[in-house]
């Protein structure tokens, strides 16, 4: 059995303008090995059809620019000229004649290449698109490979080529993100308004995470941080964002732009549920006018369980009714912290940062002592942030932060820490994570759509 397949083009009244015989396959026995077409032979098959499909577009648009767009008349053809444009299905030589201007059109050069005029990136919308996604989701060399088994590319794209495109990308986004703002939303007069009446609360958790950093040739520079975020709505999908916050000019207009693609009104309150850490602090403070901040009852309560732990150390030196003390005095902490009562939490750890001070010295009590002091000092800084545990537990609402560390997992562990040998300068690490959070939350497509309004929607 021979199949032939052919492309026939038509112009708009149906006159057929070429007929390009594009693929001829042979088959002489069914089996699962020859069922259908291969991947060789799909990918030949997709290449060539690409090359007559683009070619004819190009011929077309050329023939169509030929006229001045002042008088109408045809304009004198300088030189045949082509150009080459990176596609999903392969590199394809495009015809691109240069005319010569028309002297009733005010220009300052003196010629024009109307094909090379309409596509000055070089590259289609979907390849920018699929290599930027995926390079967002895994590194660089497996994106690579990953689109040559797949795709007639016609040889592989250097890596340091789709770092460059993924870098464009996000640079595009940052400056569609606009200038920085002081706060997200304030008093809106409407809003007592059945049509801006607020929703109910939006939950925006915040964390932090260590990237290995590169500052040139030293690949020993050690570390910067990443801040991560989840807002989690009371109906619908969450969704996540991410800045290197030393970098970052406008963390507040990122955030604000997450919260407004999920309908985010005036006066609409906003939780945010945070580790209480320095950065992150000063980062939500002042980000909504309606805003609730709660510190997270697991960091919180860990310190307290890792304190404890270092008091029954302390049986071992025969200070057991000591221990026992300092154990019981912990346990007392913790209960006031629950209930929000931070006035006497504060007043009970210095008790117990006083007796330990004022007993024998001893490394295990060296130990118990820093700890209590910097418990007493994450509490003091924090004491704003912390609510009254257990009735918030009773009414269903969250006092933990365990969707942050998962998301602190997936946006950055994943991609930029664990199993990845890779070091990171501040400015790629940012970059990738902008293109890494749109493609996570699905918004990449509709992002690229935008820029590309002839870019087909996503099947």
């Amino acid at each position: 059995m021979q199949v032939r397949i052919r492309i026939i083009v038509e112009d708009a009244t149906g006159v057929v303008q070429m007929q390009d015989d594009v693929a001829r396959i042979e088959r002489r026995e069914l089996g699962p090995g020859s069922l259908g077409l291969s991947l060789a032979e799909a990918k030949a098959l997709l290449a060539a059809a690409q090359r007559t499909i683009v070619s004819a577009q190009a011929e077309q648009h050329a023939v169509a620019a030929r006229p001045c767009p002042c008088c109408g008349q045809p304009r004198a053809r300088k030189g045949p000229g082509s150009i080459v444009m990176r596609t999903l299905f392969g590199a394809v030589r495009l015809p691109s004649p240069r005319y010569y201007r028309c002297r009733c059109e005010n220009h300052g050069r003196s010629s024009v290449s109307p094909v090379a005029a309409a596509l000055p990136q070089r590259s289609t919308a979907e390849l920018v698109y699929l290599q930027s996604k995926w390079a967002s989701l895994m590194s660089y060399g497996l994106t690579v490979r990953l689109l040559e088994e797949v795709l007639p590319l016609g040889g592989q794209p250097a890596q340091r080529s789709v770092r460059r495109q993924l870098h464009r990308v996000a640079t595009r986004m940052e400056d569609d993100l606009g200038d920085e703002i002081t706060m997200i939303a304030g008093p809106d007069p409407g809003w007592a308004d059945p049509a801006t009446r607020p929703g109910p609360p939006l939950t925006v958790g915040i964390d932090g995470g260590y990237v290995h950093a590169r500052e040139g040739a030293d690949r020993k520079a050690g570390w910067f941080e990443v801040i991560a975020g989840r807002s989690v709505p009371e109906q619908g999908p969450s969704k996540c964002f991410a800045m290197v916050h030393r970098l970052d000019a406008k963390p507040r207009k990122r955030v604000a732009a997450v919260l407004a693609s999920q309908d985010l009104v005036p006066r609409q309150t906003v939780r945010f549920i945070s580790d209480g850490g320095d950065t992150v602090r000063n980062l939500q403070r002042y980000l909504h006018a309606e805003a609730e901040h709660v510190l997270d009852w697991f960091h919180l309560t860990m310190r307290i369980t890792v304190m404890r732990q270092m008091a029954k150390g302390l049986t071992c030196e025969g200070e057991a009714t000591f221990a026992g003390e300092v154990d019981a005095a912990l346990e007392s902490v913790k209960h006031h912290l629950w209930h929000g009562n931070v006035h006497d939490a504060l007043e009970r750890l210095g008790s117990v940062a006083m007796d330990i001070d004022i007993a024998d010295d001893s490394t295990a009590r060296g130990k118990l002592a820093k700890a209590t002091r910097e418990l007493y000092g994450y509490v003091e800084r924090n004491r704003a942030f912390i609510p009254n545990y257990g009735d918030r537990w009773r009414n269903g609402e969250r006092i933990a932060s365990a969707f942050v560390e998962a998301t602190i997992n997936q946006v950055v562990a994943r991609r930029m820490v664990k199993k990845q040998q890779m070091r990171w300068t501040p400015a790629g690490a940012h970059l990738l994570l902008q293109v890494r959070t749109r493609a996570l939350n699905g918004d990449l497509r509709a992002t690229f759509n935008q820029w590309h309004p002839d870019m087909p929607q996503a099947a």
